[in-house]
């Protein structure tokens, strides 16, 4: 390869050889093809899988290993790269581009895909916990990308595309202002926004399962019916209802901290969740936060909780 275009803009490439770069294994050798380019005047070591894209970890452990050794930002090219796989690579912060259609790098995100229509898709992760970190706890309106970095446990890169992902379903829309930001206008407030959103809305709950002891001094917020009991006039089970993430997960299973872990039932239930709670940056909360709790209802058959659910989306302060 001699070179590449991103957006447009041709990228001359020199090989590297593979003697030259530190921290390589052989397998890396064999795997993949090295390359020096420049882009917005940035030097940058781009790497070309020789067979089939190799995971996002595996790419975050590659950049990782090699990057400060290099001396520049490592790049991956892609001739094809879906949606899942993109927003999996920008959570973990490897920079990459697909043909000349999407480049995400250390001096921008950009996205020339052109769509003849929206896409009917249901809200991301990222793009949820925007939505209800705005309904719940404060406004997002008029605010730019840049303004969410210290208020969302996610990268600037990662917020961008949870943003487009909210215009795509119409729930908002991004105005350019005298200084060339682009600011969050939202289609509605409080209420009728999250009406109007219910049919892009999902479960946060990934899995859940269930073992009979924990051992681990962690504090994991309160999730499921006990959460549910916590906003409303349930009871609670006297089980406890745990709420963790998936790397929190493997953790545990790594330490083999889950005792008689199983799918059907135990003393303690799991859930792990597709984002955090949300929460104001560097709280601990103790419970997941309400709307969340909804959601994770959504699809109970017992008219108790649809009672109770309603209850507490009721008796919701909204934010906006």
């Amino acid at each position: 390869m001699n070179s590449i275009t991103i957006l447009g803009n041709i990228v001359e490439l020199t090989p590297i050889a593979k003697g030259s770069l530190k921290g390589l294994t052989v397998g890396d050798t064999i795997s993949y093809y090295f390359y020096k380019g420049s882009y917005h005047g940035i030097n940058l070591l781009f790497i070309e899988p020789k067979a089939s894209n190799p995971s996002p970890k595996v790419c975050s452990n590659i950049t990782e290993r090699i990057g400060d050794k290099a001396g520049m930002p490592v790049v991956f090219i892609f001739t094809s790269c879906p949606a899942y796989e993109r927003q999996r690579l920008v959570d973990k912060d490897v920079f990459f581009v697909v043909s000349d259609k999407f480049a995400h790098l250390p001096m921008l995100i950009a996205n020339e895909r052109v769509r003849k229509s929206k896409p009917s898709v249901r809200l991301s992760p990222v793009a949820q916990y925007i939505l209800l970190y705005h309904l719940e706890v404060e406004s997002l309106e008029g605010l730019a990308a840049r303004d969410l970095e210290d208020r969302l446990p996610y990268s600037y890169e990662s917020i961008t595309l949870g943003l487009t992902c909210l215009t795509d379903v119409g729930l908002c829309t991004k105005e350019t202002d005298g200084k060339k930001r682009k600011l969050i206008r939202f289609k509605a407030k409080g209420r009728e926004l999250w009406e109007i959103a219910q049919s892009v809305l999902s479960s946060p709950v990934e899995k859940r399962l269930f073992c009979d002891e924990l051992l681990s001094d962690a504090n994991y917020p309160t999730c499921g019916i006990n959460a549910l009991a916590h906003y409303s006039w349930l009871n609670p089970d006297s089980g406890r209802t745990l709420m963790l993430s998936s790397k929190e997960l493997r953790q545990l299973i790594a330490r083999k901290c889950l005792i008689g872990a199983n799918e059907l039932d135990g003393d303690i239930m799991l859930e792990v969740w597709k984002y955090p709670p949300v929460s104001p940056i560097g709280t601990v909360p103790q419970w997941v936060d309400r709307l969340s709790v909804a959601l994770s209802f959504k699809d109970d058959p017992d008219p108790r909780v649809e009672g109770e659910v309603e209850r507490i989306i009721n008796e919701t302060e909204w934010k906006d």
